[in-house]
């Protein structure tokens, strides 16, 4: 059930969203040198940065989501769902969740969400948060310019569900770790295996991935 990814095609649908830009920086530099523009008053060029940021997060973690699904084999044009990109934007703080905000990260999670409810009928799930633990079965990170590092991972629970999340930022976690994870289900996926057959996968839009305690 391992799978690498190519992130030629992330890479390409990131600069179509962000431009031809050379230099690599951190997530929180993109998003803390948001320049306003135009005759903006102080107080209403931080909402303006504000507003920017709600929209950089939620369209980073769409583009990515969509083109790792293309590179899991889909057909091109599928529309990343509206109702949790509303969701990201709303919670662009969480996205990722550190320190303090972990908390508030899992305070938004439905305990009651299961895989079983996610695979029946995604749509009722797409603007809440989940947690979920397993384990680490392949994990990449990519710089991408002007966003900074991604991180795309696939975790396996001990229901052998499938998880293929992606974070904006870096982790210390690798292959084979135990991870507990909180993030948005947005489509479900899939990919063939390198050794046969076919996995289906829930692709996540991470906030919190942890190395796991037991």
């Amino acid at each position: 059930m391992r799978i690498s990814f190519s992130y030629a095609f992330i890479f390409v649908a990131f600069i179509l969203v962000t431009g031809c830009g050379s230099t690599k920086s951190s997530t929180s530099s993109v998003f803390s040198n948001l320049a306003t523009q135009g005759s903006s008053t102080k107080s209403e060029g931080t909402e303006v940065a504000a507003e920017s940021e709600k929209k950089n997060v939620a369209t980073y973690l769409s583009t990515a989501v969509i083109a790792l699904h293309e590179v899991n084999g889909f057909e091109a044009g599928e529309e990343f769902p509206p109702e949790s990109k509303a969701f990201l934007a709303k919670h662009a703080h969480l996205f990722p969740a550190t320190g303090d905000k972990v908390k508030e990260a899992q305070q938004l999670v439905d305990q009651n969400v299961q895989p079983k409810h996610i695979n029946k009928n995604i749509s009722k799930y797409r603007a809440a948060m989940i947690q979920d633990r397993g384990t680490v079965l392949s994990i990449e990170e990519e710089e991408i310019p002007e966003v900074g590092t991604i991180s795309v991972l696939h975790v396996a629970n001990d229901e052998e569900d499938s998880y293929q999340i992606v974070y904006l930022g870096g982790l210390d976690v690798y292959e084979d770790d135990t991870v507990e994870f909180v993030g948005v289900p947005t489509l479900l996926s899939g990919f063939d295996n390198v050794s046969g057959g076919y996995t289906n996968s829930i692709i996540i839009a991470g906030s919190y991935v942890g190395k796991s305690a037991n």
